[in-house]
């Protein structure tokens, strides 16, 4: 074959090459991308988390807001030492049931924990201590609830405000 025609062949096959990546995109531009796995969860709060939440808040302290479902690295922080250990990574993967905190300023001023029977396991006891040192490390004070189908108004005030006057802030 000579030169010219391999040339040509050449130069044939990358504009043939050019043009479909050319209506690939354009294809992709028609259509839009891929759709993605995702869908809407019903609700934030389990069965058993809102039943605790609206006793919650009929019983908050004036001036004290909830958070539900709190990353526990927006409650804590991590050095930077900290985060290149693998401390940053083990705040990030969790949660806290619920944060309260004052409502002008959102100061954090207790967490609490709803300790279902899945808190029994051996891997949740050692989840459980280890967001119970770090949440004492940084200061923050934690509450822990057993769960339960209702919870009584009084007690859980008992309990909630115990744990904001030891934190010295009730």
């Amino acid at each position: 074959m000579p030169p010219e025609q391999l040339l040509a062949y050449i130069l044939l096959g990358g504009l043939a090459l050019l043009l479909a990546v050319a209506v690939l995109r354009g294809y992709r531009a028609l259509v839009g991308p891929a759709p993605l796995p995702y869908f809407s969860k019903d609700r934030l709060l389990s069965k058993g988390e809102l039943a605790f939440y609206r006793v919650l808040r009929q019983i908050l302290p004036p001036g004290l807001s909830t958070s539900m479902k709190v990353r526990l690295s927006d409650v804590i922080g991590c050095t930077g030492d900290g985060w290149r250990s693998g401390f940053g990574a083990k705040i990030s993967q969790k949660h806290i049931d619920f944060v309260l905190v004052d409502a002008a300023t959102t100061d954090i001023r207790l967490a609490i924990e709803l300790d279902d029977r899945t808190h029994q396991r051996p891997d949740r006891r050692d989840r459980d201590t280890f967001v119970d040192r770090a949440l004492a490390t940084a200061g923050v004070p934690i509450l822990r609830v057993p769960a339960a189908a209702r919870y009584d108004p009084a007690a859980l005030k008992g309990h909630v405000h115990a744990a904001l006057r030891r934190a010295g802030g009730a």
